[in-house]
């Protein structure tokens, strides 16, 4: 307690100077020069909002001082962490703070935002030395005017967090049943299926299981077909998630595998060009997921492949084990509704490697491949104009095979 007549050391709040009115005039001269009319087109995630500035105040002082409800300060997990700021919280608070300590979660921001009626202010109570590195990133999130918000848009990180200000590590975000040991149900399927979207690339969120150990469950009658079927598509659906969430424009650039017209029988044909896979230099994961993300609304019709092995190099061919992965990866739609498979262009070892493959790999493929010597015979199954053809296939063919008539080709292949 202060001697009687003393000045009180503790500071109150409501004497201090809202954001909004800290310098205010000189973070308009400042920002002129860079933004002369604000260009509102796309808007901060953290707009300009006056009731939330009135509610922030910066102080240089010290926060065990403030005359407030509570205050918070950053400490280590056990709540021992020993400098001058947390020695004055203690020593003014008394023996019993420990067991009133309320750890407050996620951005002042957000929580503002969302319970901003519980509160009358906030003071960020920083040393001399922070104070200029609080001048720089409060605009960020409390911008004080249109222009300000404007001018401090390109400098937000590119991870604000959640709607709650607090940080995303999906690595961490591990689905736990709600009972576990429960056999599932179609709502707990549904729900899988709905927050499965967090699914990362990491190693721990791909992890299978023991395919080995599945098949022998099921020859020992423990773990029955359909419920081999559920796990895998369960599986599938991570896939197509991350494919739906991944950026894979870099793979869709190469042009490897597109659509385009239907065959004789109305079945979408699907290109796929293998000069243009570079297998040593893409990301082939990436390819994975892009034909997930191309093929997953494709294959629930029926549907044939054109694949041009034209001109195709060691550096184009994709070994057994992707293709193996593929195939056991993609939902049975893919398998049911691939009605053939047209090899344009095959070379005599490209023709055994495909034979072991189908023969001793997946069996289920053998009797789809059709070998294409020249172009004549492909149009027998798929009319020339619905089919896009990369220059240099039309090339190949007329210099091999000797020129029937004009093809229609795409300038962008």
């Amino acid at each position: 307690m202060d001697p009687l007549g003393a000045p009180s050391q503790f500071v109150d709040i409501d004497s201090l100077p809202a954001w909004n009115d800290y310098s205010e005039a000189n973070q308009l001269d400042s920002h002129k020069s860079q933004v002369e009319k604000p260009q509102l087109d796309v808007r901060s995630p953290f707009p300009y909002r006056k009731d939330i500035n009135a509610k922030i105040i910066l102080w240089k002082g010290n926060v065990a001082l403030l005359n407030c409800t509570a205050i918070v300060n950053t400490s280590n997990e056990s709540l021992t962490d020993k400098n001058a700021v947390s020695e004055s919280i203690f020593m003014h608070a008394g023996p019993n703070l420990r067991d009133e300590l309320l750890k407050l979660k996620g951005t002042v921001r957000r929580f503002l935002e969302i319970h901003g009626e519980t509160l009358e202010k906030v003071v960020f109570a920083v040393s001399e030395l922070e104070q200029a590195i609080y001048q720089k990133l409060l605009p960020l999130y409390f911008p004080r005017s249109l222009e300000e918000e404007c001018h401090s848009l390109p400098c937000l990180p590119a991870d604000i967090g959640n709607s709650e200000g607090e940080p995303v590590v999906p690595e961490r975000q591990i689905r736990i049943s709600e009972k576990p040991g429960a056999p599932d149900d179609n709502s707990d399927e549904e729900g899988l299926e709905a927050d499965i979207s967090f699914i990362g690339s990491h190693a721990f969120a791909r992890m299978e299981g023991d395919v080995d150990k599945q098949r022998r469950l099921i020859l020992q009658g423990q773990l029955s077909e359909a419920a081999l079927q559920k796990q895998h598509q369960r599986n599938y659906n991570r896939w197509l998630c991350q494919a739906r969430a991944e950026d894979l424009s870099d793979v869709a650039s190469l042009k490897a595998l597109y659509q385009t017209g239907v065959d004789n029988c109305g079945r979408t044909v699907m290109v796929v060009v293998g000069r243009n896979i570079p297998v040593t230099l893409i990301d082939m994961e990436k390819a994975l997921l892009y034909f997930i993300h191309v093929m997953d609304h494709i294959a629930v019709k029926e549907y044939v492949i054109v694949y041009f092995h034209t001109l195709t190099s060691d550096y184009n061919h994709l070994d057994s084990d992707f293709l193996k992965k593929l195939y056991d990866i993609v939902d049975i739609k893919y398998k049911r509704n691939l009605k053939a498979v047209y090899f344009v262009h095959p070379t005599f070892r490209s023709k055994v490697s495909t034979w072991f493959f189908t023969t001793f790999t997946i069996s289920g493929l053998k009797d789809k491949i059709h070998y294409v010597e020249n172009l004549q015979q492909l149009f027998t199954a798929i009319p020339p104009e619905q089919i896009d053809f990369p220059p240099f296939v039309l090339e190949y063919d007329a210099r091999e095979n000797g020129p029937y008539y004009s093809y229609p080709s795409s300038p962008d292949l």
